[in-house]
């Protein structure tokens, strides 16, 4: 990312705050759909090409290349505002003029995700778009019926189908406004707050420092919503502390990665993808806090699971007091929950996120005059710096999802969702289980090279059509799509969080990834406690039967224990290979067959019962002749 100095400094930061004061206004203001997504496309275009520039060389060249080709973006924009009414009646049968500038917003958004995202996403936009070209001289079902170059350019460029689709209206709609929400709330001192409430509530045992690490990771990641950022906001303070408490660096930078995910999936504030999900169903933005809550809790017990029987198998040393108990840190900053508070009744009133995301902020920025430290202060120039903050956090997202949403038209024209859906079909020969599986691996895989939005958005279109086919209701295929996406995350060979906290940490980044694998495994299996069967879909309380949702807890938190024992292999002592196997075993079988009153239900409880009771029976043995010996 460059470093501007001087005048051009000035003038990114005026792009900057107008990036973020066009969202701020749009969601105040009603606004002509085509013309809010299309000023926030000027405005990625304009800031891409100097924010990401050729070479950051001072003086260079390419600087000039780089501000013609920002000045190129921003006037495919305005000529097709023009005549806006006419630009998009001709899609179907573009100009001359309609065309080149089609083509060339198309290849400098490319650019973009090549300069912003990285050359993984870019070959897989690249190759998407090959395919909506050449897809017809491919053989099979995956082949389409052709199209030319003035229709691919008419649909991708000139319709709400490709570059103006969703992901963009995402973009521009609510992930701007959550971003500066969670860096006005950081200017504001929130995150020192967070910090010191973990740290008062951890405790004083073996697994304390772990708890800490992700009771502050969730925390502090609510706000933030992003893995990688909230990986590396914790990673340095919660090191020391692990380090002392006994975890290598390797261990550590995993854990705090584990807890990093998890702020992509902690309400109320999400990843972009939550706000697709939102897009894509068609339903309230609460109405995904709501789904998104149970899996959320179990993500973090089967966590939690992890680091207390990993603590006692290694008898890892507590952490020394902090001295700040839990009502100190809430009487001298608990005035940072009130914005969160707010954000939340006026979501679950049915209001916009738009709308409470604009209160949460305005709430953040009267209550941070409750803060003792005026540096803490929201003031005008700490509020610029905030802003000019979020846009420069907000801009790869914002690229990143301009560029998805050439994938999104691709897939719309060509229909190679469906086609994907059908062989997922094919393959899983009608069962839901095994199109839960292949559902699985195709995530992961496109998990490997793409960041999570992407990844969802790539996943829901192939595998969400499949899961619906095989009697998944839609809101569970994408919960689903979503959860496998996040996870994708941490998963090796390819991982963005555990690398970035292994930098901190001093470890190894493949080492890092292994060990954010372990501690997230049993979180592997909560998407299909929730989506294998019809009990389990009580999970995401939509429809909900009482009776059914505890059933599901309960099976839920029972198969995320015993898993959590058998990855570990201690529960009192270090247990054996084979009783671990069956352990694992028990914890899958109960995906299927919830805890009930039929013989598959109930023997994961009896077989889980006696490996506890043979466990202590065979380490009170030996503790006590340990004592007589002593």
């Amino acid at each position: 990312m460059s470093e501007q100095k001087g005048k051009a400094a000035w003038v990114l930061a005026l792009l900057y705050v107008g990036f973020v004061v066009w969202s701020l206004y749009g969601a105040v203001v009603p606004v002509e759909t085509y013309l809010f997504r299309m000023v926030h496309m000027a405005f990625i275009y304009a800031l891409s090409f100097l924010v990401f520039p050729t070479s950051k060389e001072a003086g260079s060249w390419t600087r000039w290349l780089d501000i013609g080709l920002g000045t190129l973006g921003v006037a495919t924009i305005a000529y097709a505002m023009i005549d806006l009414d006419q630009f998009v009646r001709r899609s179907t049968v573009p100009e001359s003029a309609d065309f080149w500038f089609g083509i060339a917003a198309i290849i400098l958004l490319v650019e973009i995700s090549r300069r912003a995202v990285g050359m993984q996403f870019t070959w897989v936009l690249i190759g998407i778009l090959l395919y909506t070209y050449l897809g017809h001289l491919i053989p099979g079902p995956l082949s389409h019926k052709g199209y030319d170059l003035d229709r691919i350019v008419g649909h991708e460029f000139m319709t709400l189908e490709g570059i103006f689709g969703v992901p963009l209206s995402v973009s521009v709609s609510f992930v701007t406004l959550f971003v500066v929400y969670g860096t006005f709330m950081d200017a504001a001192g929130a995150g020192t707050f967070w910090l010191e409430l973990s740290m008062a509530v951890m405790g004083r045992g073996p697994a304390s420092a772990g708890r800490g690490a992700i009771i502050t990771t969730a925390l502090l990641g609510g706000p933030q919503g992003s893995g990688v950022a909230t990986t590396m906001s914790v990673a340095p303070v919660m090191w020391p502390v692990l380090k002392q408490a006994g975890y290598t660096p390797n261990m550590a930078a995993g854990l705090i990665a584990t807890g990093g995910i998890g702020a992509v999936l902690s309400p109320p504030l999400m990843g972009a993808a939550a706000f697709l999900i939102m897009q894509f169903l068609g339903v309230s933005f609460w109405d995904v806090v709501v789904m998104v809550t149970v899996p959320t809790l179990l993500y973090y017990a089967g966590t939690f699971f992890m680091i207390e029987l990993e603590a006692r198998k290694y008898n890892f040393t507590p952490p020394e007091s902090s001295g700040m108990t839990v009502a100190a840190v809430m009487r001298t900053r608990g005035y940072h929950l009130i914005s969160l508070i707010i954000l939340i009744v006026l979501l679950g009133y049915g209001r916009s996120p738009e709308d409470s995301a604009i209160w949460a902020i305005l709430t953040t920025i009267l209550t941070s005059f409750l803060s003792k430290d005026r540096g803490e202060w929201l003031m005008p120039r700490r509020l610029l710096d905030a802003t000019v903050e979020g846009a420069v956090n907000m801009l790869p997202v914002a690229g990143l999802l301009a560029a998805a949403g050439l994938i999104v038209g691709a897939f719309s024209l060509t229909g190679l969702g469906l086609k994907i859906s059908s062989l997922i079909m094919s393959l899983s020969g009608g069962s839901p289980i095994l199109a839960l599986i292949l559902a699985m691996l195709a995530s992961f895989i496109i998990g490997l090279s793409l960041p999570i939005t992407a990844t969802y958005i790539m996943t829901v279109v192939m595998v969400a059509p499949a899961l619906v086919k095989v009697g998944m209701p839609a809101h569970v295929a994408h919960l689903l799509a979503f959860y496998f996406a996040v996870l994708s995350e941490v998963s090796p060979p390819v991982g963005l969080s555990p690398s970035a906290a292994a930098a901190v940490t001093g470890g190894n980044p493949f080492g890092a990834m292994m060990q954010a694998w372990k501690y997230s495994l049993p979180a592997f299996l909560v998407p299909f406690l929730f989506s294998a069967t019809p009990t389990g879909a009580n999970l995401l309380l939509v429809g909900a039967t009482l009776s059914g949702f505890v059933v599901a807890t309960v099976t839920s938190t029972a198969a995320l224990f015993l898993l959590s024992i058998g990855i570990v292999g201690y529960l009192y002592g270090v247990l054996s290979i084979p009783v671990r196997a069956v352990l694992i075993i028990v914890a899958c079988i109960m995906v299927l067959y919830p805890i009930g009153f039929s013989v598959l239900g109930l023997l994961p409880i009896v077989i889980g019962t006696l490996i506890f009771v043979q466990n202590r029976m065979k380490f009170r043995k030996r503790d006590a002749a340990g004592f007589a010996r002593a």
